[in-house]
């Protein structure tokens, strides 16, 4: 996988306590929340994005809640009556 260096600069008095390890990782963890949320990247990529698995990222989601699945109004009237037809 290719790669890219992002800089980004943050005051120092921000960073006092903060692990800048720990801090690059929420950066990446958050932003791919929100990618995801904003339907920028796919599950797959965000997840990557976050350092994490699929199933993972999808915990992380729900935690901070984050539709996992996502249906449109017409896929969800669907799956509807398909449940009400086995019903």
């Amino acid at each position: 996988m290719a790669t890219e260096t992002v800089e980004v600069k943050i005051p120092k008095e921000l960073l006092i306590g903060i692990e800048k390890e720990k801090l690059v990782e929420e950066i990446k963890l958050f932003t791919a929340m929100r990618f995801y949320e904003m339907n920028v990247l796919s599950l797959g990529k965000a997840a990557e994005l976050a350092g994490k698995d699929k199933e993972e990222f999808m915990r992380v989601l729900s935690e901070h809640g984050i539709d996992v699945i996502r249906y449109s109004k017409e896929e969800l009237d669907e799956e509807m009556k398909i449940l009400k037809r086995i019903k």
